[in-house]
């Protein structure tokens, strides 16, 4: 009743119901509604999945099945062997002793059976598939021409992570972990915006030990701005394993971020968006800067919008901070931010708000450790050449012993942008075409 369902053996219909009534029912504003939801959820899933109900079995009184079919549900049904290759091999060495009359009549019966098997080995029915000719043979009409074709679409993809790494595990978890993984892909593929509602589930779930899931999984937490404290070894691996490889590289600094490292990820991660420059790692940074030095991060987006705009040959380009939408977009990201110091508040309120005097003035906290870097900026936005007077405080601190890396890279852009200016230059706007 929950699910708004008729009882089904049919997975796939419980989770698209599922899906469909999840956002109306969010944890933290119905936990309750959310608990029973979920509860139903799973109750539909163990009645489906029930042995009575995944494998089917003839009654006294039906027409006994061909000794293939009775033998390829005796090996779906089988806890131990269900996904092993080498035991579908011993299977399908009997269709060897068939005729191909029999071959003929069994093709498409054994391809309903796997169709419609919750938890089937794409690695194992792709030898199934090949030796009885599911690509190449026409069908018939026994089976639905679209259905047949997202089967084998989906046997090509292969499952999300080797069945084989749980055959250890009772079978209740093993067909738990499957179910996890696989609803996670779905919502991956085909609903990312609901993502992070599912990962906001408190529950235990077994990580197979599979490099493929691990991976999905560093890519699934990182785009939901979640850490995976599981897989940081992995991710530091694999990293080392393929120090060419870009993915390798930005998940690793992506999960130290989410997952919270502090002052020892600084000059790494200062290094890799020096090095690697993207929009990932202007995230990643900006993410470290929200968690652990919040007053960096209005210069941080100066800075990184700095960067952006420059001509085709490299060369900074003359212009007043503040004005790229990206800018303004991040900049009201941390503006409601009660950590943000008044000096951090009052440049933000400054550039969103041009032409209008910011609620707390610039130079009432000159205490600040950040104050000669807030000055440069201030004067920055207001299209104003730097002082000799207001530099020469964050050039010295460019050999300061306690000046941190991130510090040493914004002061670097700021003084690019301050060489930008010239006594006589002003920024004025571009003349209209007259009407």
């Amino acid at each position: 009743k929950i699910l708004e369902i008729e009882e089904t053996t049919d997975v796939d219909i419980i989770r698209r119901a599922y899906l469909a009534l999840l956002p109306s029912f969010h944890p933290e504003t119905d936990p309750q509604g959310f608990k029973q939801l979920r509860q139903a959820y799973e109750e539909a899933l163990r009645i489906a999945q029930s042995p009575a109900k995944s494998v089917w079995q003839p009654e006294e009184y039906e027409v006994a099945e061909h000794e293939i079919l009775l033998a390829f549900r005796a090996l779906l049904a089988s806890d131990s062997e269900r996904f092993l290759p080498s035991a579908w091999q011993r299977f399908i060495q009997q269709l060897n002793y068939c005729s191909m009359e029999e071959i003929d009549e069994l093709r498409w019966s054994l391809c309903t059976i796997a169709m419609n098997t919750a938890h089937l080995s794409f690695e194992c029915v792709v030898l199934l598939a090949e030796r009885l000719r599911w690509l190449q043979e026409e069908n018939v009409g026994e089976i639905d021409e679209e259905e047949l074709e997202s089967f084998l679409y989906a046997i090509a993809k292969g499952n999300v992570f080797n069945f084989q790494t749980i055959l250890h595990l009772p079978v209740a978890v093993q067909n738990d972990t499957i179910d996890f993984y696989q609803m996670f892909a779905r919502i991956w593929s085909s609903h990312p915006e609901w993502l992070t509602l599912y990962l906001a589930q408190h529950r235990a779930v077994i990580i197979p030990d599979d490099a493929k899931l691990h991976r999905n999984l560093l890519r699934w937490y990182s785009a939901g701005r979640l850490g995976i404290p599981e897989l940081l070894d992995y991710a530091r691996s694999w990293r080392e394993a393929e120090s060419d490889n870009e993915d390798a590289r930005y998940y690793e600094y992506a999960q130290r971020v989410y997952c919270g490292e502090g002052e020892s990820l600084l000059a790494e991660l200062c290094d890799y968006w020096r090095e690697y420059p993207s929009t990932q790692a202007d995230a990643l940074i900006l993410q470290w800067c929200r968690q652990h030095r919040v007053d960096y991060y209005p210069l941080v987006v100066m800075m990184i919008e700095a960067r952006e705009l420059v001509n085709d040959q490299g060369k900074p380009l003359l212009y007043i901070p503040g004005d790229s939408a990206r800018t303004r977009f991040h900049l009201y990201e941390i503006l409601s931010d009660e950590k943000l110091s008044a000096l951090g508040r009052s440049l933000v309120e400054m550039v969103l708000h041009k032409g209008r005097k910011p609620r707390i003035s610039l130079t009432r906290d000159t205490e600040h450790p950040l104050w000669p870097l807030y000055l440069v900026a201030k004067q920055l936005v207001q299209a104003n050449q730097p002082t000799e007077e207001s530099l020469m405080p964050i050039v010295s601190r460019l050999d300061a012993e306690d000046r941190c890396p991130l510090e040493a890279l914004i002061i670097r852009r700021l003084l690019i942008q301050a060489a930008n200016f010239t006594e006589k230059q002003t920024v004025e706007p571009e003349p209209q075409p007259q009407p």
